[in-house]
């Protein structure tokens, strides 16, 4: 495996499809229900709701078709439809660490397509992943989510 660049100690290269399950999604014309438990999400958010789910909760959606660049972290069970993506993080990787690394990521260099943006699933699981440890993954989350929550607080003194 050729790396990109040196990581730090404790850190190793692995492949996307070794730290996530990229799970297909399907049509939903056939699970479609105004009063579904669940929601229906495509790469651009939620689209309806059905009484069925592919994927659990604490998952990352992203586009296989479309809105490539636009993952959307999902805290609830949900069926993806089958213009996009959703991620399950294996046990040595934060749900959280996972969609922020999906947030960095330039899913645009995959794009197989010739007009519409469109991603597949073997390359998404060659994707080279710097792998922490679970403590510096968590290190990692709450310091994004504390520069989030000033870059909020800056807005509201803003308006």
């Amino acid at each position: 495996m050729e790396v990109p660049f040196e990581l730090p100690d404790n850190w190793s290269w692995c492949h996307f499809g070794d730290i996530a399950d990229v799970i297909n999604g399907k049509n939903q014309s056939k699970v479609v229900d105004d009063n579904g438990l669940y929601p229906i999400y495509g790469s651009g958010g939620i689209m309806g709701r059905a009484n069925d789910y592919i994927c659990h909760e604490n998952c990352t959606i992203i586009g296989r078709k479309g809105s490539i660049n636009n993952p959307i972290f999902v805290e609830e069970k949900f069926w993806n439809v089958d213009t996009a993506f959703g991620l399950t993080p294996t046990s040595n990787v934060l749900p959280k660490y996972l969609f922020y690394f999906c947030k960095s990521f330039d899913f645009t260099t995959l794009d197989s397509s010739t007009t519409l943006p469109s991603l597949t699933k073997t390359n998404i699981q060659q994707i080279l992943f710097p792998l922490p440890s679970l403590s510096e993954q968590q290190r990692i989350i709450n310091k994004i989510e504390n520069l989030f929550e000033y870059l909020d607080q800056i807005a509201l003194n803003l308006v």
